[in-house]
Protein backbone atom coordinates (compact mmCIF):
# COMPACT_ATOMS: atom_id res chain seq x y z
CA UNK A 1 0.00 0.00 0.00
CA UNK A 2 3.38 2.48 -0.39
CA UNK A 3 3.18 3.69 -3.68
CA UNK A 4 6.75 4.84 -2.92
CA UNK A 5 7.94 1.61 -1.65
CA UNK A 6 9.44 2.82 1.11
CA UNK A 7 11.50 6.01 0.27
CA UNK A 8 13.22 6.46 3.01
CA UNK A 9 14.64 2.85 2.80
CA UNK A 10 13.84 2.71 6.73
CA UNK A 11 12.61 -1.24 6.21
CA UNK A 12 8.84 0.67 7.17
CA UNK A 13 6.07 1.40 4.32
CA UNK A 14 5.45 4.73 3.70
CA UNK A 15 1.60 3.61 4.39
CA UNK A 16 2.79 2.84 8.11
CA UNK A 17 5.84 4.74 8.15
CA UNK A 18 4.94 7.63 10.87
CA UNK A 19 8.07 9.81 9.19
CA UNK A 20 7.89 8.50 5.26
CA UNK A 21 11.20 10.57 4.77
CA UNK A 22 13.03 10.16 7.35
CA UNK A 23 14.98 7.47 7.54
CA UNK A 24 15.97 8.01 11.46
CA UNK A 25 12.32 8.59 12.15
CA UNK A 26 12.81 11.52 14.53
CA UNK A 27 15.94 10.80 15.95
CA UNK A 28 15.83 13.35 18.54
CA UNK A 29 12.21 12.30 19.32
CA UNK A 30 10.85 16.14 19.23
CA UNK A 31 7.66 14.36 17.25
CA UNK A 32 9.00 16.77 14.05
CA UNK A 33 10.17 14.22 11.69
CA UNK A 34 13.84 14.54 10.51
CA UNK A 35 13.02 16.00 6.62
CA UNK A 36 11.07 19.03 8.30
CA UNK A 37 12.75 19.15 11.71
CA UNK A 38 14.04 23.00 12.56
CA UNK A 39 16.49 22.04 14.79
CA UNK A 40 17.71 18.62 14.17
CA UNK A 41 18.92 16.62 17.40
CA UNK A 42 17.12 19.31 19.74
CA UNK A 43 13.56 19.77 20.16
CA UNK A 44 11.60 22.11 18.45
CA UNK A 45 9.48 22.63 21.04
CA UNK A 46 12.06 24.16 23.06
CA UNK A 47 11.68 27.78 22.14
CA UNK A 48 12.57 30.24 25.53
CA UNK A 49 12.20 33.63 24.09
CA UNK A 50 9.43 32.42 21.20
CA UNK A 51 11.25 33.89 18.10
CA UNK A 52 10.32 30.47 16.33
CA UNK A 53 13.94 28.97 16.10
CA UNK A 54 14.21 26.20 18.50
CA UNK A 55 16.25 26.92 21.19
CA UNK A 56 19.08 24.13 20.52
CA UNK A 57 19.41 26.24 17.01
CA UNK A 58 19.01 29.76 18.54
CA UNK A 59 21.83 31.78 18.54
CA UNK A 60 20.75 33.85 21.47
CA UNK A 61 18.21 31.19 22.83
CA UNK A 62 16.76 34.09 25.21
CA UNK A 63 16.50 37.09 23.28
CA UNK A 64 13.89 37.24 20.82
CA UNK A 65 15.36 39.55 18.72
CA UNK A 66 18.70 37.81 18.13
CA UNK A 67 21.58 40.00 18.91
CA UNK A 68 19.51 42.82 17.10
CA UNK A 69 22.59 45.33 17.39
CA UNK A 70 24.97 42.67 16.07
CA UNK A 71 27.65 43.09 18.41
CA UNK A 72 28.29 39.76 19.08
CA UNK A 73 26.46 39.76 22.63
CA UNK A 74 22.77 38.60 23.07
CA UNK A 75 20.29 40.87 24.07
CA UNK A 76 19.69 38.78 27.59
CA UNK A 77 23.34 39.50 28.43
CA UNK A 78 23.73 42.34 26.36
CA UNK A 79 25.45 45.36 28.86
CA UNK A 80 24.79 48.02 25.97
CA UNK A 81 21.44 46.56 23.95
CA UNK A 82 21.25 48.91 20.79
CA UNK A 83 24.72 49.59 21.02
CA UNK A 84 27.89 47.76 20.18
CA UNK A 85 29.66 46.23 23.32
CA UNK A 86 32.57 46.00 22.07
CA UNK A 87 33.16 50.05 21.38
CA UNK A 88 34.75 51.51 24.63
CA UNK A 89 36.82 54.43 24.00
CA UNK A 90 37.67 55.65 27.43
CA UNK A 91 37.76 52.43 28.47
CA UNK A 92 36.31 51.87 31.41
CA UNK A 93 34.18 48.44 30.55
CA UNK A 94 31.07 50.62 30.12
CA UNK A 95 30.36 50.29 26.52
CA UNK A 96 30.35 53.68 24.45
CA UNK A 97 26.72 53.77 24.06
CA UNK A 98 25.66 53.22 27.65
CA UNK A 99 27.84 55.73 28.93
CA UNK A 100 26.69 57.82 31.55
CA UNK A 101 30.21 59.75 31.61
CA UNK A 102 31.86 59.93 28.14
CA UNK A 103 35.37 60.00 28.13
CA UNK A 104 35.14 59.24 31.99
CA UNK A 105 35.18 55.81 34.19
CA UNK A 106 31.60 55.15 35.21
CA UNK A 107 32.98 52.45 37.43
CA UNK A 108 33.81 55.19 40.32
CA UNK A 109 31.15 56.95 41.98
CA UNK A 110 32.39 58.11 45.21
CA UNK A 111 29.72 60.28 46.53
CA UNK A 112 26.98 57.58 45.35
CA UNK A 113 25.10 60.21 43.48
CA UNK A 114 24.45 58.11 40.18
CA UNK A 115 26.94 60.33 38.55
CA UNK A 116 30.51 58.94 37.82
CA UNK A 117 33.66 61.23 39.32
CA UNK A 118 34.69 62.00 36.13
CA UNK A 119 31.75 64.17 35.69
CA UNK A 120 31.19 65.37 38.67
CA UNK A 121 32.60 68.30 40.39
CA UNK A 122 31.98 68.67 44.20
CA UNK A 123 33.98 71.56 45.11
CA UNK A 124 33.79 72.27 49.22
CA UNK A 125 33.57 75.84 49.32
CA UNK A 126 35.23 78.00 52.59
CA UNK A 127 34.73 80.49 54.13
CA UNK A 128 36.67 84.07 51.83
CA UNK A 129 38.67 83.06 48.82
CA UNK A 130 38.70 79.69 46.74
CA UNK A 131 40.98 78.98 43.91
CA UNK A 132 38.89 76.57 41.59
CA UNK A 133 38.43 75.09 38.15
CA UNK A 134 36.13 72.41 36.85
CA UNK A 135 37.27 69.27 35.41
CA UNK A 136 33.71 68.43 33.83
CA UNK A 137 31.47 71.44 32.52
CA UNK A 138 27.59 71.45 31.25
CA UNK A 139 27.34 72.04 27.29
CA UNK A 140 25.39 75.89 28.84
CA UNK A 141 24.66 77.68 31.18
CA UNK A 142 27.88 78.80 32.08
CA UNK A 143 27.35 82.19 32.18
CA UNK A 144 28.57 83.79 35.74
CA UNK A 145 24.85 84.37 37.15
CA UNK A 146 23.61 81.18 36.36
CA UNK A 147 26.54 79.54 37.24
CA UNK A 148 27.06 80.11 40.74
CA UNK A 149 23.38 81.14 41.14
CA UNK A 150 22.20 79.50 44.35
CA UNK A 151 25.54 79.41 45.95
CA UNK A 152 27.54 81.81 48.74
CA UNK A 153 29.83 83.28 45.87
CA UNK A 154 29.06 87.01 45.44
CA UNK A 155 32.46 87.46 42.99
CA UNK A 156 34.37 85.51 40.40
CA UNK A 157 38.30 86.39 39.41
CA UNK A 158 39.89 85.33 36.71
CA UNK A 159 43.07 86.33 35.24
CA UNK A 160 42.76 90.34 34.46
CA UNK A 161 39.29 90.02 34.38
CA UNK A 162 36.39 89.45 37.40
CA UNK A 163 32.56 89.49 38.23
CA UNK A 164 30.50 90.83 40.92
CA UNK A 165 26.80 90.75 42.16
CA UNK A 166 26.65 94.50 42.80
CA UNK A 167 23.98 96.35 45.61
CA UNK A 168 21.26 95.57 43.24
CA UNK A 169 21.57 92.21 43.29
CA UNK A 170 23.01 91.61 39.76
CA UNK A 171 26.46 90.66 38.31
CA UNK A 172 28.54 92.88 36.68
CA UNK A 173 32.23 92.93 35.46
CA UNK A 174 34.21 91.78 32.12
CA UNK A 175 33.86 88.31 33.14
CA UNK A 176 31.07 86.56 31.47
CA UNK A 177 31.50 82.95 32.02
CA UNK A 178 33.57 80.02 32.81
CA UNK A 179 35.67 78.49 30.47
CA UNK A 180 37.05 74.87 30.90
CA UNK A 181 40.70 76.00 30.53
CA UNK A 182 40.99 78.57 32.98
CA UNK A 183 40.96 78.83 37.00
CA UNK A 184 39.02 81.27 39.27
CA UNK A 185 39.21 82.85 42.48
CA UNK A 186 35.72 82.48 43.89
CA UNK A 187 34.83 84.50 47.07
CA UNK A 188 32.22 83.00 49.14
CA UNK A 189 30.43 85.03 51.72
CA UNK A 190 30.27 82.11 54.57
CA UNK A 191 31.14 82.84 57.62
CA UNK A 192 34.10 81.01 59.64
CA UNK A 193 34.26 77.55 59.72
CA UNK A 194 31.48 77.00 57.30
CA UNK A 195 31.62 75.14 54.57
CA UNK A 196 28.80 74.92 51.02
CA UNK A 197 29.12 72.05 49.15
CA UNK A 198 29.21 73.13 45.00
CA UNK A 199 28.25 70.36 42.66
CA UNK A 200 28.39 70.74 39.18
CA UNK A 201 27.71 68.07 37.06
CA UNK A 202 28.17 67.58 33.04
CA UNK A 203 30.68 66.20 30.37
CA UNK A 204 34.15 65.77 30.38
CA UNK A 205 36.53 68.74 29.66
CA UNK A 206 39.87 66.73 29.35
CA UNK A 207 41.73 66.77 26.94
CA UNK A 208 42.32 70.64 26.57
CA UNK A 209 44.80 72.43 25.21
CA UNK A 210 46.76 74.93 26.92
CA UNK A 211 49.12 78.15 26.22
CA UNK A 212 51.76 79.19 28.60
CA UNK A 213 52.51 83.18 28.07
CA UNK A 214 54.89 85.12 29.77
CA UNK A 215 54.68 85.61 33.10
CA UNK A 216 51.95 83.88 34.71
CA UNK A 217 49.21 81.79 33.86
CA UNK A 218 45.96 80.94 35.63
CA UNK A 219 45.42 77.53 34.31
CA UNK A 220 42.69 74.18 35.11
CA UNK A 221 43.29 71.61 35.68
CA UNK A 222 41.23 68.87 33.49
CA UNK A 223 40.71 65.67 35.65
CA UNK A 224 39.38 64.50 38.54
CA UNK A 225 42.02 62.27 39.32
CA UNK A 226 44.69 63.86 41.29
CA UNK A 227 48.44 63.28 39.77
CA UNK A 228 52.11 64.50 40.81
CA UNK A 229 53.42 67.57 39.04
CA UNK A 230 55.91 65.35 37.45
CA UNK A 231 53.62 62.83 36.26
CA UNK A 232 51.24 65.62 35.37
CA UNK A 233 52.99 68.08 33.26
CA UNK A 234 54.55 66.93 30.26
CA UNK A 235 58.26 67.93 29.35
CA UNK A 236 57.73 71.00 27.14
CA UNK A 237 56.06 72.72 29.81
CA UNK A 238 57.87 71.62 32.56
CA UNK A 239 60.97 72.91 30.65
CA UNK A 240 59.45 76.63 30.62
CA UNK A 241 57.83 76.60 34.43
CA UNK A 242 59.54 77.99 37.08
CA UNK A 243 57.06 78.33 39.65
CA UNK A 244 53.16 76.74 40.21
CA UNK A 245 51.15 78.17 42.52
CA UNK A 246 47.68 76.85 44.35
CA UNK A 247 45.72 77.77 46.90
CA UNK A 248 47.95 78.40 49.72
CA UNK A 249 50.71 75.82 48.40
CA UNK A 250 53.09 76.25 45.60
CA UNK A 251 56.08 74.55 43.94
CA UNK A 252 59.55 75.48 42.51
CA UNK A 253 61.13 73.30 39.29
CA UNK A 254 65.05 73.15 40.33
CA UNK A 255 65.26 70.42 38.05
CA UNK A 256 63.44 68.44 40.22
CA UNK A 257 59.58 69.69 41.47
CA UNK A 258 59.90 71.13 45.69
CA UNK A 259 57.79 72.63 47.79
CA UNK A 260 54.63 72.09 49.33
CA UNK A 261 52.60 71.74 46.04
CA UNK A 262 55.04 68.68 45.18
CA UNK A 263 54.70 66.80 48.82
CA UNK A 264 52.24 64.14 49.12
CA UNK A 265 50.26 64.84 51.81
CA UNK A 266 49.46 68.56 50.77
CA UNK A 267 50.68 68.85 46.62
CA UNK A 268 49.84 67.26 43.54
CA UNK A 269 47.39 68.87 41.07
CA UNK A 270 43.80 68.01 42.37
CA UNK A 271 40.49 68.02 40.08
CA UNK A 272 38.18 71.29 41.04
CA UNK A 273 41.62 73.19 42.01
CA UNK A 274 43.25 76.30 39.63
CA UNK A 275 46.96 76.92 39.57
CA UNK A 276 49.11 79.81 38.67
CA UNK A 277 51.89 78.87 36.08
CA UNK A 278 55.05 81.08 36.47
CA UNK A 279 56.76 80.82 33.28
CA UNK A 280 60.53 81.40 32.62
CA UNK A 281 62.45 82.11 29.43
CA UNK A 282 59.47 83.52 26.84
CA UNK A 283 59.20 86.63 26.19
CA UNK A 284 57.03 89.07 24.00
CA UNK A 285 54.47 86.87 21.66
CA UNK A 286 56.67 83.50 22.70
CA UNK A 287 53.89 80.89 23.71
CA UNK A 288 54.03 77.06 24.41
CA UNK A 289 51.12 75.06 24.08
CA UNK A 290 50.58 71.69 25.82
CA UNK A 291 48.49 69.16 27.04
CA UNK A 292 48.09 67.38 30.35
CA UNK A 293 49.10 63.85 30.82
CA UNK A 294 46.05 61.60 31.54
CA UNK A 295 45.69 59.74 34.45
CA UNK A 296 47.63 56.53 34.02
CA UNK A 297 44.77 54.69 36.50
CA UNK A 298 47.47 53.25 38.08
CA UNK A 299 45.84 52.66 42.11
CA UNK A 300 49.10 52.85 43.77
CA UNK A 301 49.98 56.31 42.23
CA UNK A 302 46.59 57.92 42.75
CA UNK A 303 46.93 56.62 46.37
CA UNK A 304 50.28 58.43 46.96
CA UNK A 305 48.00 61.51 46.23
CA UNK A 306 44.31 60.96 47.31
CA UNK A 307 43.90 62.92 50.09
CA UNK A 308 44.29 66.43 50.76
CA UNK A 309 45.32 68.21 54.39
CA UNK A 310 46.35 71.17 55.18
CA UNK A 311 48.31 71.25 58.17
CA UNK A 312 46.85 72.67 61.35
CA UNK A 313 48.19 75.79 62.25
CA UNK A 314 48.87 76.59 66.02
CA UNK A 315 46.65 78.55 67.62
CA UNK A 316 47.79 82.62 67.61
CA UNK A 317 49.22 81.66 63.78
CA UNK A 318 46.73 81.82 61.97
CA UNK A 319 45.94 83.73 58.65
CA UNK A 320 43.29 84.45 55.95
CA UNK A 321 43.99 83.26 52.43
CA UNK A 322 44.16 86.07 50.22
CA UNK A 323 43.92 86.56 46.45
CA UNK A 324 47.49 88.31 46.49
CA UNK A 325 49.96 85.77 48.11
CA UNK A 326 53.74 84.94 47.55
CA UNK A 327 56.23 82.07 48.89
CA UNK A 328 59.15 81.83 50.55
CA UNK A 329 61.18 78.56 49.65
CA UNK A 330 62.92 77.87 52.94
CA UNK A 331 66.05 75.98 51.89
CA UNK A 332 67.39 76.23 55.53
CA UNK A 333 66.37 77.56 59.04
CA UNK A 334 68.87 77.51 62.21
CA UNK A 335 68.62 79.34 65.80
CA UNK A 336 71.88 79.89 67.77
CA UNK A 337 73.56 77.30 65.37
CA UNK A 338 70.65 74.94 65.95
CA UNK A 339 68.73 73.38 62.95
CA UNK A 340 65.00 73.69 62.74
CA UNK A 341 63.10 69.94 63.20
CA UNK A 342 60.41 68.62 62.90
CA UNK A 343 57.44 70.11 64.90
CA UNK A 344 58.60 73.86 64.59
CA UNK A 345 56.36 76.40 62.15
CA UNK A 346 58.31 79.03 60.33
CA UNK A 347 56.08 82.08 60.82
CA UNK A 348 55.91 84.89 58.02
CA UNK A 349 55.07 88.39 59.74
CA UNK A 350 54.14 92.21 58.04
CA UNK A 351 55.01 94.16 60.72
CA UNK A 352 53.30 92.63 63.46
CA UNK A 353 50.61 91.18 61.78
CA UNK A 354 50.78 87.02 60.65
CA UNK A 355 50.62 86.77 56.95
CA UNK A 356 51.45 83.12 56.70
CA UNK A 357 52.94 79.74 58.36
CA UNK A 358 53.98 76.21 57.19
CA UNK A 359 55.40 73.73 59.38
CA UNK A 360 59.05 72.89 59.17
CA UNK A 361 59.50 69.85 56.53
CA UNK A 362 63.13 69.82 55.90
CA UNK A 363 64.44 71.50 52.96
CA UNK A 364 62.51 74.30 50.98
CA UNK A 365 59.64 74.39 53.15
CA UNK A 366 57.52 76.68 51.60
CA UNK A 367 55.77 79.27 53.47
CA UNK A 368 53.02 81.36 52.27
CA UNK A 369 53.49 84.98 52.64
CA UNK A 370 49.59 86.47 52.15
CA UNK A 371 48.97 90.24 50.30
CA UNK A 372 46.26 92.30 50.79
CA UNK A 373 43.84 91.91 48.52
CA UNK A 374 41.82 94.80 48.99
CA UNK A 375 39.54 93.47 51.15
CA UNK A 376 38.75 94.05 55.39
CA UNK A 377 40.15 90.64 56.12
CA UNK A 378 43.36 90.96 54.55
CA UNK A 379 44.42 94.63 56.10
CA UNK A 380 47.99 94.81 57.13
CA UNK A 381 48.86 92.07 54.66
CA UNK A 382 51.84 92.33 52.18
CA UNK A 383 52.03 94.45 49.53
CA UNK A 384 54.37 94.71 46.80
CA UNK A 385 58.16 95.67 47.42
CA UNK A 386 58.03 95.28 50.90
CA UNK A 387 60.00 92.36 53.13
CA UNK A 388 58.22 89.70 55.57
CA UNK A 389 60.01 89.12 58.66
CA UNK A 390 59.93 85.69 60.08
CA UNK A 391 59.66 83.54 63.47
CA UNK A 392 61.12 80.19 64.62
CA UNK A 393 58.34 78.65 66.63
CA UNK A 394 60.29 76.47 68.59
CA UNK A 395 58.43 73.07 69.40
CA UNK A 396 60.10 72.20 72.43
CA UNK A 397 59.75 75.27 74.37
CA UNK A 398 56.91 77.41 72.61
CA UNK A 399 59.34 80.06 72.15
CA UNK A 400 59.36 82.58 68.98
CA UNK A 401 62.13 83.50 67.78
CA UNK A 402 63.27 86.42 65.57
CA UNK A 403 65.20 85.01 61.89
CA UNK A 404 66.82 86.94 59.33
CA UNK A 405 66.86 86.65 55.72
CA UNK A 406 70.73 86.53 54.82
CA UNK A 407 69.64 87.48 51.19
CA UNK A 408 66.37 89.65 51.39
CA UNK A 409 64.00 89.43 48.88
CA UNK A 410 60.89 91.36 48.33
CA UNK A 411 57.42 90.37 48.31
CA UNK A 412 55.40 90.80 45.37
CA UNK A 413 52.19 88.68 44.21
CA UNK A 414 52.59 85.21 43.22
CA UNK A 415 56.37 85.40 43.58
CA UNK A 416 58.46 82.82 44.58
CA UNK A 417 62.39 83.02 46.29
CA UNK A 418 64.52 80.63 47.91
CA UNK A 419 65.86 81.71 51.57
CA UNK A 420 67.53 80.86 54.37
CA UNK A 421 67.06 81.86 57.65
CA UNK A 422 69.34 82.18 61.05
CA UNK A 423 68.81 84.09 64.26
CA UNK A 424 70.73 84.30 67.31
CA UNK A 425 69.39 85.09 70.84
CA UNK A 426 70.26 88.54 71.46
CA UNK A 427 72.11 89.27 74.23
CA UNK A 428 70.18 91.07 77.26
CA UNK A 429 71.27 94.32 78.49
CA UNK A 430 69.68 94.66 81.50
CA UNK A 431 68.22 92.27 84.33
CA UNK A 432 64.43 90.99 82.79
CA UNK A 433 61.43 88.79 84.30
CA UNK A 434 59.48 87.67 81.42
CA UNK A 435 56.01 87.10 81.49
CA UNK A 436 55.08 83.53 82.55
CA UNK A 437 52.97 81.09 80.18
CA UNK A 438 50.58 79.99 79.97
CA UNK A 439 49.16 81.74 83.37
CA UNK A 440 46.77 80.67 84.82
CA UNK A 441 48.26 77.14 84.57
CA UNK A 442 47.93 73.52 85.42
CA UNK A 443 50.22 72.10 86.42
CA UNK A 444 53.36 73.57 85.40
CA UNK A 445 54.45 76.74 83.71
CA UNK A 446 57.27 78.44 81.65
CA UNK A 447 59.28 81.11 83.85
CA UNK A 448 62.02 83.20 82.07
CA UNK A 449 64.44 85.66 82.70
CA UNK A 450 67.51 87.27 81.37
CA UNK A 451 70.95 88.92 83.16
CA UNK A 452 73.14 90.99 81.43
CA UNK A 453 76.08 90.18 83.11
CA UNK A 454 77.75 87.24 84.99
CA UNK A 455 75.94 87.59 88.51
CA UNK A 456 74.44 85.77 91.27
CA UNK A 457 70.63 84.55 90.57
CA UNK A 458 67.63 83.67 93.21
CA UNK A 459 64.33 83.21 91.43
CA UNK A 460 62.22 81.35 94.24
CA UNK A 461 57.93 81.11 93.98
CA UNK A 462 56.11 82.44 97.23
CA UNK A 463 52.50 81.86 98.57
CA UNK A 464 49.88 84.64 99.14
CA UNK A 465 51.36 84.78 102.84
CA UNK A 466 55.15 84.96 101.91
CA UNK A 467 56.22 81.65 102.38
CA UNK A 468 58.88 80.46 99.72
CA UNK A 469 57.12 77.02 98.18
CA UNK A 470 59.63 76.38 95.49
CA UNK A 471 63.36 77.90 95.26
CA UNK A 472 63.86 77.72 91.01
CA UNK A 473 67.30 79.21 90.67
CA UNK A 474 70.24 80.10 93.59
CA UNK A 475 73.63 80.32 91.69
CA UNK A 476 76.03 82.48 89.34
CA UNK A 477 74.45 82.65 86.10
CA UNK A 478 76.31 83.74 82.80
CA UNK A 479 74.94 86.94 80.19
CA UNK A 480 72.00 85.04 78.65
CA UNK A 481 68.63 84.14 78.51
CA UNK A 482 66.91 81.06 81.01
CA UNK A 483 64.15 79.51 81.08
CA UNK A 484 62.55 77.12 83.76
CA UNK A 485 59.99 75.19 84.17
CA UNK A 486 57.68 75.14 87.77
CA UNK A 487 56.20 72.21 88.24
CA UNK A 488 53.39 73.00 90.95
CA UNK A 489 51.48 69.37 91.00
CA UNK A 490 51.66 68.98 94.77
CA UNK A 491 50.69 72.42 95.29
CA UNK A 492 47.12 73.80 96.28
CA UNK A 493 45.36 76.19 93.47
CA UNK A 494 46.04 79.77 94.20
CA UNK A 495 48.10 82.76 93.68
CA UNK A 496 51.90 82.33 94.03
CA UNK A 497 54.61 85.14 93.37
CA UNK A 498 57.49 84.52 91.18
CA UNK A 499 60.37 86.60 92.84
CA UNK A 500 63.69 87.21 90.95
CA UNK A 501 66.60 88.44 92.67
CA UNK A 502 69.77 89.41 90.22
CA UNK A 503 72.84 91.50 91.72
CA UNK A 504 70.56 94.95 92.69
CA UNK A 505 67.62 94.13 90.62
CA UNK A 506 64.66 92.67 92.19
CA UNK A 507 61.77 91.58 89.84
CA UNK A 508 58.08 89.92 90.95
CA UNK A 509 55.01 88.41 88.80
CA UNK A 510 51.47 87.31 89.81
CA UNK A 511 50.75 83.59 88.49
CA UNK A 512 47.91 81.69 89.26
CA UNK A 513 47.59 77.99 89.56
CA UNK A 514 44.42 75.98 88.77
CA UNK A 515 43.45 72.49 89.09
Amino acid sequence: YDAENDADADGLGGDVDECPYDADNDADGDGVCGDVDVCPGHDDNADADGDGTADGCDVCPNDELDDADGDGVCGDVDQCEGHDDNVDADGDTVADGCDVCHNGDDTVDSDGDGMPNDCDVDITLHAGNNLVSFFALPDDGLGVESFFGGSSVYQVIGQGVSAVINNDGDWVGSLSGVSPEDGYWVRSGLDEDEEEHFEVQGGVIAPLSYSLAEGSNLLSYPYSSTQSLSDAIPANAADVTFAIVGEGVAAINIGAWVGSLADNTTGGLRGGKGYWFTTTGLSGDDEVSFEFNAPSGDADSREAFSDFAMPVVPEGFEYTQSTSQGFYFVEAASFDGIEASEGDWIVAYNDNVVVGSWPWTGAYTTVPAMGYDGTEETAGYMESGQLPTFKLLRAEDGSLNEMSMLEASEWTNNSVAIVQLSGTTPLPAAVALNEAYPNPFNPSTNISFAVPQDMHVNLSVYDINGRVVAELVNEMKNTDTYNVVWNAHSNASGVYFIKLVAGDAVHTQKIMLIK
